[in-house]
């Protein structure tokens, strides 16, 4: 009866500490209450396993594999996993569960020789309890692992041989020791393998952290380019408004001869023509500097192309003291993002409209800009949480690096009607 008791028990703490580390690389795709629902269908698999195999092989190994597929099938179905990423959390968990229980068995054959139940349930909990320190230790070790399983597979393929190659030998390991009396050199290879394991899945955090920031580097060289190359577009444009500008006198000019000479409605072409010129051309916002006109006014185009509202509160700002490529970066990223979110707001037949605020007050620079939102999007540490866009959180850090430059602030904020965007420097 006993024996029973431990069984059951046993493989509700291996479900419970299984799902514990599973919490940690990936998202489940039901809500708490469903949870328990995946509790329980994974207590009967790794209890039906169990009996299943016990009552044909006492081949460990077998048990193991049987398990390891249990732990790939359950990931995909009821967590947000790729294939290559379940494999990978189940092997990491199969192999804490083997190498727990193998450094028990060899520390209890060599201290406790006789009482099977005493050995029994000191050998669970002490199995349990290193598990459960282990996985303790990745929650509050590796905050950013669940992140970089998010991204794209094959920036997991590139580092997944090296906490892989342990998963292989820890299960090889382990269920080899657990079927011949294991000694302490058994014992020392187990625990040696278990630190390994450890190790390198901090390794494998290390490596697409910097993975990661190297992409994240391309993109934002990449987006300052882009960006670079629209002031400079802009800013040709804005000389060309000077020189149309310049020539206005002349063209009214030719416009009152055509008038005198009786020809009206050589005129009025010529007028409508040169309205139609100037629409295009001319600057919308005047701040006194060409490169946060060249700014505004790109954007202030782009959405007017979109049926987009956008209003101005701006003050002279011909002698901030923020450079040009900064300026490009500050608003070309915070209007290109309100732009975006607004295209949505009018794909659901909604009205939208942009606010901008830049206005340099009491020796401070501040920059804010509002829109609507289609949706509320959740902010964490000043972060949008659930983007899928790329682009747009480029354009948020790069932005915060840019505030931070200047040792200025960055905040964002969202209800259910706006996002709002402030930078203070």
């Amino acid at each position: 009866m006993m024996a029973w008791f431990l069984f059951f028990a046993s493989s509700a703490i291996e479900m419970i500490l299984s799902m514990w580390l599973f919490d940690i690389f990936l998202d489940h795709k039901w809500n708490s209450v469903r949870r328990y629902v995946l509790g329980v269908s994974l207590y009967i698999a790794m209890c039906g396993n169990a009996l299943l195999v016990e009552s044909f092989s006492t081949n460990i190994a077998l048990k193991l594999l049987i398990l390891l597929n249990i732990f790939v099938v359950f990931l995909k179905v009821f967590y947000k996993s790729s294939v290559i990423t379940a494999i990978f959390v189940a092997s990491i968990n199969t192999t804490f569960m083997a190498l727990s229980a193998t450094i028990m068995i060899g520390v209890l054959q060599f201290t406790y020789d006789d009482k099977y139940m005493w050995r029994s349930v000191l050998g669970i909990s002490g199995a349990y309890t290193i598990m459960a320190a282990i996985i303790r230790l990745l929650k509050w070790k590796m905050p950013e692992i669940k992140q970089l399983l998010k991204r794209p597979t094959n920036q997991l393929l590139k580092f997944i041989w090296l906490p892989f190659a342990g998963v292989i030998a820890g299960l090889y390991y382990g269920s080899f020791f657990t079927q011949a009396l294991m000694g302490p050199f058994e014992t020392f290879v187990s625990a040696v393998l278990l630190i390994g394991n450890v190790a390198a899945l901090f390794a494998l955090q290390e490596l697409m952290i910097k993975d990661e920031k190297i992409r994240l580097s391309e993109v934002q060289i990449e987006s300052k380019q882009n960006q670079l190359q629209a002031f400079r577009d802009m800013q040709s444009l804005y000389e060309r408004q000077g020189r149309k500008l310049h020539d206005y006198k002349k063209q009214l000019g030719t416009v009152q001869e055509l008038l005198k000479s009786g020809d009206v409605s050589a005129a009025a072409e010529y007028v409508e023509q040169l309205t139609k010129s100037i629409s295009v051309e001319i600057a919308e916002v005047n701040v006194g500097h060409p490169v946060v006109n060249a700014v505004l006014n790109q954007q202030y185009r782009i959405a007017k192309e979109k049926n987009i509202g956008m209003t101005f509160a701006v003050s002279d700002l011909k002698s901030i003291r923020i450079s040009d490529e900064d300026i490009v970066v500050l608003l070309g990223n915070l209007l290109e993002n309100a732009i975006h979110e607004c295209e949505k707001v009018i794909a659901t037949g909604r009205t939208a409209s942009i606010q901008v605020k830049f206005v340099e007050k009491d020796g401070n620079i501040i920059i804010m800009v509002k829109n609507p939102v289609a949706q509320r999007v959740d902010i964490i540490d000043n972060k949008v949480q659930g983007n899928n866009s790329v682009g747009h959180g480029i354009g948020l850090i790069n932005v915060e690096h840019v505030a931070s430059k200047y040792d200025g602030s960055f905040a964002i904020s969202c209800n259910d009607q706006e996002f709002s965007a402030v930078v203070m420097i």
